[in-house]
């Protein structure tokens, strides 16, 4: 269960009198409660263990005034990574979701492994209604060439997916965004499309205020992990995640191999590990 500085606190002061020793140096406090190990880390992350910990997530909860409500929640994967699309999840959780997704430990997915991702990811996937845009490197670079940066293709992207989320649910409920720009800036973005759903709350770090905004960030990282694998089996190798100097060294294998052509069917092309390669 994810909380901040302020919810962290007052969980220490709750726990004081059941507090255990504990060497891991990134625990804020470690307790014990009712059978219950309570690990507190310093990112944020509450960890309840114990055979029974449903008594323990409602007390913490009723302590920090968190109430269960319905939500969408939408995010994105991908905008830092050399290959592989962008993708944006939305995804619908309802109050009796919740408890199923504390159950299977729903975070932020960059705090999953890859494993725990494609597991998670395709139960989620399963479970909750949601909407999923992949932009394949191929489009992306076709966007990017007409002017279009990163950020307006994700108001975009979020808006679209907002917009048929929506179309999909009964009634209305609170949509959470992922924070990437300032709020009036993601509407100006907006400005020449005909649909524009406006009835947004931006946060940044927006998975520790909704379940929400975590799951669909899971399920759009599994849809990225699912792309990359086609994407390595195209070129022979796994594609290295991210922006670094190894990168480079894949590049420069992909292009003897394959030719620089294909590059644009696996990679974004703005990116400087690409830039610099064509300006040398």
């Amino acid at each position: 269960m994810p909380v901040n500085d302020n919810e962290l606190k007052k969980l220490h002061k709750l726990y004081q009198h059941h507090l255990i020793d504990d060497d891991n140096q990134y625990l804020v406090f470690h307790a014990k409660h009712n059978e219950t190990h309570v690990l507190a880390y310093a990112t944020g992350k509450v960890l309840l263990q114990g055979e029974e910990i449903t008594s323990e997530l409602i007390l913490i909860k009723k302590h920090l005034n968190k109430i269960d409500y319905a939500a969408i929640g939408s995010d994105e994967v991908g905008t830092g990574d050399v290959f592989g699309p962008v993708v944006v999840c939305t995804a619908f959780v309802s109050k009796e979701d919740i408890p199923y997704l504390e159950q299977m430990g729903v975070k932020d997915s960059k705090n999953i492994s890859d494993d725990d991702i494609l597991t998670m990811g395709s139960k989620l996937a399963q479970k909750l209604t949601h909407t999923l845009l992949i932009v394949k490197p191929s489009k992306y670079n076709e966007l990017t060439s007409k002017s279009i940066n990163l950020n307006k293709m994700k108001a975009l992207l979020h808006n679209q997916a907002i917009i048929k989320i929506t179309s999909k649910l009964e009634k209305e409920y609170p949509v959470i965004v992922d924070q990437f720009c300032q709020p009036n800036l993601y509407y100006n973005y907006l400005s020449e499309e005909t649909l524009v759903y406006r009835n947004i709350n931006f946060y940044t770090k927006a998975e520790s205020v909704h379940l929400a905004v975590a799951a669909a960030s899971i399920i759009a990282r599994y849809a990225f992990l699912l792309k990359m694998k086609e994407l390595s089996t195209q070129v022979g190798f796994e594609l290295r995640k991210g922006a670094s100097s190894l990168v480079d060294d894949q590049i420069e294998i992909i292009v003897e191999k394959h030719g620089v052509s294909i590059l644009s069917d696996i990679a974004k092309l703005n990116f400087k590990n690409i830039t610099k390669r064509q300006a040398s």
